[in-house]
This record gives structure tokens, C-alpha cells and sequence, in this order.
């Protein structure tokens, strides 16, 4: 009976403790740290985003689509806590990509060429579509996209264009 307290007691405090740590987005270091997918220098914060572990680590990527690329080949994926993106309109503000609004749009490049950038929301997305055109899409959309230019061919990103 005392084994089973010990191992309650110890079991309660250590949902108490990590109750609070919340795995969420980490610091990028631009200009110094490099994407996990493609290994190119992270530099524009518009399009930077990231993948959280269950243990709070961050793989971070260069671009909305190495993300994606990363998501759809990860051999742990079940070990991925959440996906985040920075709000092209306010890049201080990280979003769950899940729920964010994406602008596929031709004419607006990000950093790995298939031109897909994160809002909060379709609504605030609306005005960059009017001034650039394409199609607001969902995070499942956006793998769609990833999944269709780079990964189809060959199983890898052999085709990301820098």
C-alpha cells in the first residue's frame, strides 16, 4: 500500500509541474539558424515557422511549405505536439497552423517558391488576396500542395526551387 502512495503522490506532482509547460513556439534566431527540412538559413520572420514536440522542442523551418514537406515525412509524426506559423500581418504573433488562413497566391514568393503565407484568419487574409489574387486555403490544403509539388515525384523535395 505505501509503494502505491509514494507513486500517486509523485504521479500527482508531476502533472502539477508540467501542467504549465505547455509545449509552444520557441525563439527564431535569424540570419543564424538553419531549417530542418532543407538546411537553408532561416531569414524572413513573415514566413518562419515551426514544429513543437510532445517534449517542447522546436523544428524550425525557413518556410510555410519545408514545414509542411516536414509534417507529411516526419517518421515520429505522432511524437508533433503543434505546428505554428507567424501572422504575415503582425510576425510577432505566432498562430496554431491549424487554425490559420493561408493566401496561396502566384505573386506573393515566400522563401521556397510554392508562395504560401499564414493569417489569423480568412477575414484578415481577405485584403492581401484582393492586392495579390490566389485562394485562401486550410493547413490540410496547404500539405495538399506541398504533398503535390514536391513530394509525389520521388518520396523527398529533390524539386523545392530556392
Amino acid at each position: 500500500m505505501r509503494g502505491k502512495s509514494y507513486f500517486t503522490i509523485s504521479l500527482l506532482i508531476s502533472l502539477i509541474f508540467y501542467a504549465g509547460c505547455e509545449p509552444k513556439p520557441q525563439t527564431i534566431h535569424f540570419g543564424s539558424d538553419q531549417c530542418d527540412y532543407c538546411r537553408m538559413m532561416i531569414t524572413e520572420q513573415e514566413f518562419a515557422s515551426q514544429a513543437v514536440n510532445n517534449q517542447g522542442r522546436a523544428f524550425k523551418f525557413d518556410s510555410v511549405e519545408c514545414m509542411a514537406a516536414y509534417d507529411l515525412t516526419a517518421e515520429n509524426r505522432d511524437n508533433i505536439h503543434s505546428m505554428w506559423v507567424p501572422n504575415f500581418l503582425n510576425r510577432d504573433e505566432w498562430l496554431e497552423a491549424d487554425s490559420a488562413a493561408f493566401l496561396h497566391s502566384e505573386t506573393l514568393r515566400s522563401p521556397m517558391g510554392l508562395f504560401l503565407s499564414a493569417y489569423a484568419d480568412r477575414a484578415s487574409a481577405t485584403p492581401i488576396l484582393q492586392e495579390y489574387g490566389g485562394e485562401i486555403v486550410d493547413y490540410n490544403r496547404v500539405r495538399e500542395i506541398v504533398e503535390a509539388a514536391w513530394l509525389q515525384n520521388n518520396g523527398n523535395a529533390q524539386h523545392m526551387h530556392h
